[in-house]
């Protein structure tokens, strides 16, 4: 109408609804418009080039690892497959050590490692001696205690932080304690990148 093509009244009536000649028109409009999303849908996508990271990123393929993932040696520690029941229910899927000279050895392929056990409020709690590629010299105390009230804590020990990406050993055992009765070391997982 603006181009002078029409006049308002061969399109609609009333100025406000369209007639057979005004639907025709945008019925139109609306197939080509149509047919241009569908030509697009399908042209193959390109896979998105990104730029090269300027830094590198340690954890762009970091796992966690339970006894869903890892089945490590045991000699001592058991697994603890009793199911979760529900999303707060953090101490399940993992590996429980209960007497002195309990240990568990993983062997992981990574430049990062940590490991998420249990701190508890019920003490006395075992500890544990974590030895990184047999160097006992900087073995690493897990120490199973909380010294709080508010309830139990689930830590995070780093172990090695942008070391040699290749196999490392990690070595955990429960050390001796002066009480025999103590809450058992729960390790929750081990987590790698």
């Amino acid at each position: 109408m603006k181009a002078g093509e029409y006049i308002r009244e061969e399109l609609t009536p009333d100025g406000l609804h369209p007639n057979a000649k005004g639907h025709k028109l945008v019925a139109e409009e609306i197939e080509k418009f149509l047919e241009s999303v569908k030509v697009e849908l399908e042209v193959e996508e390109k896979e998105p080039v990104f730029p090269k990271a300027m830094t590198e990123n340690a954890y762009e393929n970091a796992k966690r690892l339970t006894i869903r993932e890892i089945s490590p040696k045991l000699c001592g520690f058991h697994t603890d497959t009793e199911e979760k029941t529900g999303h707060l229910d953090h101490f399940k899927n993992g590996w429980i050590g209960k007497k002195a000279g309990d240990s568990i050895h993983f062997e992981v392929t990574a430049s990062c490692i940590a490991v998420q056990y249990r701190k508890t409020i019920q003490l006395p709690a075992a500890r544990a001696e974590l030895v990184l590629d047999g160097d006992k010299e900087k073995a690493i105390l897990l120490d199973g205690n909380f010294d709080e009230d508010r309830g139990d804590c689930l830590y995070l020990e780093k172990v090695l932080h942008h070391g040699e990406k290749k196999i490392h050993m990690v070595d955990i055992t429960i050390l001796p304690e002066e009480v025999t009765d103590t809450t058992p070391f729960y390790l929750m997982s081990l987590i790698i990148a």
